[in-house]
């Protein structure tokens, strides 16, 4: 997926649109539109009773990250904040459909009370899955941000192992140690 795309090109646009370039932006929008709908795609698959489209995801995605700082260093960071903003823009359609369902006031689901949420309440779900993910990265950086390009952001291994620096056998120990831990804190 992200890995089809030349490294070189996107890290050139990327430092040409930081450098104040409004048709490297344009460039590298049209360059990369395919693969952040694919990644919101694949974040759907985890997010069950999400109504948006990977095609708002993605646009929602897309707008976060020209309204940002726009500080990525080269293809594998820029998708991983992809990713990041993906995983964000679902966790805020989530608490808003809660909220609505709640009369409003969306209350914080803390990792202690997960086990008092309704099993099928999947806005619920992906509410208590991005708490316990935040809480892990409190403690684990790197499992966390294993788990959100895995499943947030539909990296494969391959593409998880060079984002983040690391071997694949890194990466199933740290995705087999995530599932763990966030089974164990979203049972507990």
């Amino acid at each position: 997926m992200a890995a089809a795309l030349e490294n070189h090109d996107i890290t050139q646009l990327l430092h040409a649109w930081r450098g104040g370039d409004g048709g490297a932006r344009e460039a590298l929008l049209t360059l990369v539109y395919s693969n952040v709908r694919a990644i919101a795609a694949s974040s759907l698959r985890h997010a069950p009773g999400a109504t948006l489209t990977p095609t708002e995801i993605a646009h929602e995605a897309l707008l976060r990250l020209i309204g940002g700082d726009g500080n990525w260093h080269d293809r594998r960071h820029f998708f991983h904040v992809v990713a990041q903003a993906t995983r964000q823009v679902l966790v805020d359609a989530a608490r808003r459909r809660h909220a609505d369902k709640r009369g409003g006031a969306a209350e914080h689901i803390a990792i202690e009370a997960a086990a008092h949420v309704a099993a099928n309440d999947s806005d619920a779900d992906l509410l208590r899955v991005d708490a316990a993910l935040s809480e892990l990265a409190r403690s684990d950086e790197r499992r966390a941000r294993t788990v959100e390009l895995a499943y947030f952001g539909g990296f494969s291994r391959e593409e998880i192992a060079a984002a983040l620096a690391v071997s694949e056998g890194t990466v199933d120990r740290d995705l087999r140690l995530a599932r763990a831990w966030l089974k164990q804190a979203l049972t507990a």
